[in-house]
């Protein structure tokens, strides 16, 4: 176990770093960042261990640009949870990793659903790990003992683990199922949502008509170019009340403006009055073909009571498997594979091997869902005889 870390804040020192790790086949990655009061997360800490030891890295006054070079050899960077970090190291670095292991994600093949790094740890190694401030400021320096100390533990047996996870996922045949997971992970869409269809997000516009759902596409785009100019939240630019309510009034002027609902004067400082006025213009006088409306998607009718069965089936499943259920098949995955999305979760892979033939026979009648004699529900082959009360 590791009892010491290396604090990292010189260049000099990142590039000695960086040579060490080109060294390694696998390292284990954390970071720490705040996201209250800009737009892209502020990246304040990265953690990485390997061997027996331990980096912590001050981003501050470095350009980690230098990580590159690790990044871009064959070496199995080991994450926990790691979605929102693999997009902080994007931005920071440059690329990602060309191979991850999540072993949160890896963790559902064995019957955990969403664990903590501290669950895993306590009941596949037996350690428990320091209780840190859910709500510590991470931006401050020097930063205490007990953060140091909890940070460095977000890395340190995350290698065992991985190891652990991955010798139980040999056992029962599903280790492959996890490394294409965490690829899926790795290879994921980070250019974020379109700014046409930010509007979506806002509940109070998904009910708008007419010239209103322009303006609503048309100011909350701009608010979203805006904010991740300034890079502040987008609530400092113009918030969802205020987006939705001059989306439905469509004020004239900087007049009618400021006397809505939930436009406070701090949106309309320096100019921004105007601006929004100007916005709002445009949107009114948007074509129709420039209008970005939410996918609705049309089921068959006659593939609702399917889905319905499948549904259950998969429960039943992934209790059977010990998988965690939302790893296994969401909702969204049944009915889109049902209606044929070529891109569904089922259509390919793992999933399609264990869900994709019993779901399609199941739609087709050659399968019926039965409970079977411990209790349980399992799809069998169809008998063709009607019941007779």
């Amino acid at each position: 176990m590791v009892k010491e870390w290396t604090w990292v804040d010189t260049q000099k020192g990142l590039d000695e770093l960086v040579i060490e790790l080109c060294n390694v086949t696998e390292i284990a990655l954390d970071t720490e960042f705040h996201r209250e009061r800009t737009y892209y997360a502020k990246l304040a800490l990265v953690q990485i261990g390997w061997k027996d030891k331990v980096a912590l890295i001050d981003p501050f006054p470095l350009d980690l640009n230098s990580l590159e070079a690790v990044f871009s050899r064959p070496i199995t960077v080991i994450l926990h949870a790691g979605t929102q970090d693999l997009e902080i190291l994007s931005r920071a670095v440059g690329i990602l990793p060309q191979s991850i292991f999540d072993t949160q994600l890896a963790a559902g093949f064995v019957g955990f659903s969403n664990p903590s790094l501290a669950l895993l740890s306590e009941r596949l190694l037996g350690i428990s790990l320091p209780k840190g401030d859910r709500l510590t400021d991470w931006t401050k320096r020097p930063l205490t003992e007990s953060q140091l100390r909890y940070a460095s533990s977000d890395v340190v047996h995350l290698v065992a683990l991985k190891a652990e996870i991955e010798r139980r996922l040999s056992a029962m045949g599903r280790l492959e199922w996890a490394w294409d997971e965490s690829k899926i992970l790795l290879e994921k869409d980070r250019r974020g949502v379109p700014v046409e269809q930010a509007w979506w997000k806002i509940k109070e516009c998904r009910h708008l008509k007419g010239d209103s759902r322009k303006v609503a596409q048309a100011l909350a785009a701009w608010r979203e170019t805006r904010a991740s100019t300034l890079d502040v939240p987008v609530r400092y630019v113009l918030s969802d009340l205020a987006v939705a309510v001059i989306a439905q009034e469509i004020p004239r002027s900087a007049e009618g403006l400021s006397v809505l609902r939930g436009v406070e004067s701090r949106f309309l400082v320096q100019g921004m009055d105007r601006e929004i006025i100007e916005v709002v213009s445009r949107g009114r006088s948007m074509a129709e073909g420039e209008l970005c409306l939410p996918k609705v998607v049309e089921s068959d009718k006659r593939m609702k009571p399917v889905a319905g069965l499948a549904i259950t089936w998969v429960a039943q499943l992934a209790q059977s498997l010990k998988i965690d259920p939302l790893l296994l098949a969401t909702r969204a995955d049944i009915v889109g594979y049902l209606n044929g999305e070529e891109d569904s979760r089922l259509s390919s892979g793992w999933r399609n091997e264990i869900l994709g033939e019993p779901i399609t026979k199941l739609s087709k009648g050659e399968l019926a869902l039965a409970v079977s004699a411990n209790g349980e529900l399992e799809l069998e082959q169809r008998s063709f005889l009607p019941y007779k009360p």
